[in-house]
């Protein structure tokens, strides 16, 4: 009899365990954010953004958030694509770099009214109307500073070269709408302020916004333009397709500032070639990393969030100061 009662508590206790170890609560559910990238087949500027995103969430182990990375290959359609996908795909919010300045207004319209909320980044938006703003808020550097770092790299080189009226050209980027009308007036303005005598050329690179498309635009410019100094513009990919035609030419006087952050240009500003002046860094990973939070805010904290969500001073990287920039680890790059 005490054997069979040993027996049944053995196995009761069995049960117990078992009955235990199946109802086990699993840890926290996984929060899926959803990241429409604007371009990363000819912009791996934004793995950097990427990274960012990341190590927010390393940093943030408590959040539980997890990403669905998609491409928009700066097309309309495909953005607005990935962000139904994303959407359908479990993401309870969007972490926007867009394609172009509104076209993705009605979709997050929609989704904004069943509870989903929306950041962008990079890109400012260009709303019709006050009804149009329904994102948490914009993340992004102060494109017009962009614009003014670059001018005040080109005016520390006109002053030693010494001419009043230098001739500096900048190649924007029109299809990025009010973005690349920022970083060209920052220019324009800084170099005026100390040369009014300056020639300030904007040449609008219609094509894809690549170095090649730059470069046929250069090669034209050159034809007709006898003297340039001094040459930015609105990303890299300009600024360095410029430089390709210029040394083809073999128009050595030319200047280079690059805006964003770009390898080649890094390179050319380490190792000393003196047709660089330098780069005027828009740090990817501060962007992915503050986009990412400020989604925290929004989507678990409920917190109502300022309508900009400002970003750190652009830095200018210049041979004077280019040791000090560990660049060549940047992932991103």
């Amino acid at each position: 009899m005490k054997k069979g009662v040993v027996l049944l508590l053995v196995l009761l206790l069995a049960i117990s365990t078992l009955g235990a170890q199946g109802t086990k609560e699993a840890g926290p559910a996984k929060t899926k954010i959803g990241v429409s990238i604007m371009e990363l087949s000819a912009y791996t500027w934004y793995l950097g953004v990427i990274d960012g995103c990341e190590q927010w969430a390393k940093d943030h182990p408590e959040a539980n958030f997890t990403f669905q990375f998609e491409d928009s290959r700066s097309d309309v359609s495909t953005m607005l694509n990935n962000i139904d996908a994303l959407i359908t795909g479990g993401a309870k919010g969007i972490i926007l770099f867009p394609a172009d300045a509104s076209s993705a207004i009605p979709t997050m319209k929609q989704y904004v009214q069943k509870g989903i909320p929306f950041v962008i980044g990079d890109y400012a938006q260009n709303p019709k109307s006050e009804s149009d703003i329904v994102w948490e808020t914009f993340v992004g550097h102060d494109m017009r500073m962009l614009g003014e770092t670059s001018g005040e790299v080109a005016v520390e080189y006109l002053k030693k070269l010494g001419k009043p009226d230098p001739v500096c050209l900048f190649i924007s980027r029109p299809t990025s709408g009010q973005v690349s009308v920022d970083r060209f007036e920052g220019f324009r303005d800084v170099v005026l302020a100390s040369f009014p005598k300056a020639r300030i050329i904007e040449e609008g690179d219609v094509g894809a916004g690549s170095r090649d498309s730059s470069q046929s635009l250069m090669e034209n410019v050159l034809q007709r333009e006898p003297v340039i100094n001094v040459v930015s513009g609105h990303n890299d990919a300009e600024v360095v397709g410029a430089y390709n035609a210029a040394k083809a030419a073999n128009r050595k006087e030319i200047k280079f500032i690059g805006i964003a952050g770009d390898k080649d240009v890094l390179g050319y500003v380490t190792s000393g070639n003196e047709s660089w002046l330098g780069e005027v860094l828009q740090n990817p990973v501060d962007l992915g990393y503050q986009a990412t939070e400020a989604m925290y805010q929004a989507l678990v904290q409920k917190k109502k969030l300022e309508k900009v969500w400002d970003l750190p001073k652009p830095e200018a990287i210049t041979p004077a100061n280019v040791a000090k920039y560990d660049w060549q680890n940047w992932s991103w790059l």
